[in-house]
């Protein structure tokens, strides 16, 4: 009992720790995860697929014929009396009407509903890809805050012992009490800007939250700002675009339906007559009637619809226009930036990180030395930990660009 009771403990403390580990990296929140949750019920592309829905719905309404008409229809009542059944000649009688619209125009306004369907889905797409690119940017601007404060606390014990040097090096008659106050001042200032970080990172978690519910954000974020996918798409592909070439596609439809106007509409109908009066011989009748109407004045309405639906077409074309622009100069500016921003930050990885490190060792091994004086050595500290904020910013701001990138070449990935 002796020799297993160790053995148990061992047992026992390593899964008391395994566990809390593997649980913990489960419920970390990854973009991805945060991507998800935004996506479940985003209200604006919920909207625009119901809205698409219902014009689906709406190209097979308007594809069916018109409701058939029932006739019943007394007929030739003498005038000198009220009964029914007194006059031979009064009849009852009962029909059915039905109308035919002009043309093709039930198939072309089912097309013309359906290609605004499709102008709606698009614009859910575009939805979506908007809510994606918005819980990235807010994310990224919680984790590059949550950076920012990993790297002041980083720098804490270093000015701690900066300040304990000063303290070392005054007592020792080496160092004057200004830079005794100078080593406090620092880190009373480290510590304000910690606070600062602090209030930027509730903002940014108040934004992130919009998206993803507060549950989700008593979860830890990854430790390392997200990388992305590279963009790779085109502009065409942008569902913008889409939407408003559908909206081009339903105002040539319009076009091909205001034509219709010029072609009659033909209404059916039919009808069954009995005579009132019975026992007079007089047989039951039947009859069939056409009607068409007669588009012979059209300047005033069928001109005037048809050129209305080509202004249409053509104002749909010009927005198709307008948002290419649009969305290429988005791309240009973006590309631009993010190129800097990758330039930039390869620059603070590969020199000036290294370069800065380099520079607060050699002024902290000089001060030791008294070779350098205490200002040198506290703008070397700042200057390190202003470039390594600089580099996370930097990197968030590289990742930021991305972002919209991927947004406008129309990709979630």
């Amino acid at each position: 009992m002796a020799f297993r009771l160790p053995t148990m403990l061992a047992v026992l403390l390593s899964t008391a720790f395994l566990l809390p580990l593997s649980a913990l990296s489960e419920q970390v929140l990854s973009l991805s995860e945060a991507e998800r949750l935004a996506l479940i019920d985003d209200p604006a592309t919920l909207r625009y697929r119901e809205l698409a829905e219902a014009r689906r719905e709406a190209a097979i309404s308007v594809r069916q014929l018109p409701d058939p008409m029932l006739i019943m229809e007394v007929m030739d009542v003498a005038r000198d009396g009220i009964s029914i059944d007194d006059d031979s000649m009064t009849q009852l009688r009962v029909g059915v009407r039905q109308t035919f619209p002009r043309g093709d125009s039930r198939r072309l306004a089912s097309e013309r509903e359906s290609a605004m369907a499709q102008a709606e889905a698009a614009r859910s797409s575009n939805a979506e890809l908007a809510a994606v690119r918005a819980v990235r940017r807010s994310y990224l601007a919680l984790a590059e805050q949550r950076a920012i404060l990993g790297v002041l606390e980083q720098s804490q014990p270093l000015f701690e012992d900066l300040r304990e040097i000063t303290e070392r090096e005054f007592a020792s008659g080496f160092a004057d009490q200004q830079d005794l106050l100078r080593a406090e001042l620092e880190l009373s200032r480290l510590h304000d800007r910690m606070l600062n970080v602090q209030a930027q990172e509730a903002v940014a978690q108040a934004q992130l939250a919009r998206w993803v519910g507060h549950e989700a954000l008593s979860r830890p974020l990854s430790l390392d700002l997200p990388e992305l996918a590279e963009p790779a798409g085109t502009l065409l592909a942008h569902p913008l675009l889409d939407a408003e070439q559908a909206v081009i596609d339903a105002g040539n439809h319009g076009v091909e339906l205001a034509r219709q106007g010029y072609k009659p509409q033909w209404s059916v109908e039919l009808t069954y007559g009995t005579p009132t009066q019975r026992g007079m011989g007089m047989p039951d009748r039947m009859s069939a009637m056409v009607m068409v109407d007669l588009p012979l004045f059209t300047r005033q309405r069928q001109d005037r619809d048809l050129s209305a639906s080509v202004h249409r077409r053509e104002a749909a074309q010009y927005a198709w226009d307008e948002q290419a622009r649009e969305l290429q100069r988005q791309l240009g500016e973006s590309q631009a930036r993010w190129q800097l921003m990758s330039e930039r930050e390869r620059r603070y990885q590969q020199l000036l990180l290294p370069q800065a490190r380099e520079n607060a060792e050699a002024a902290e091994h000089g001060y030791r030395n008294r070779t350098t004086d205490f200002n040198s050595l506290v703008r070397a500290r700042l200057t390190e930990l202003e470039t390594r904020i600089e580099a996370v910013r930097i990197g968030t701001q590289r990742r930021l660009e991305q972002v919209d990138l991927l947004y406008l070449l129309g990709e979630n990935a």
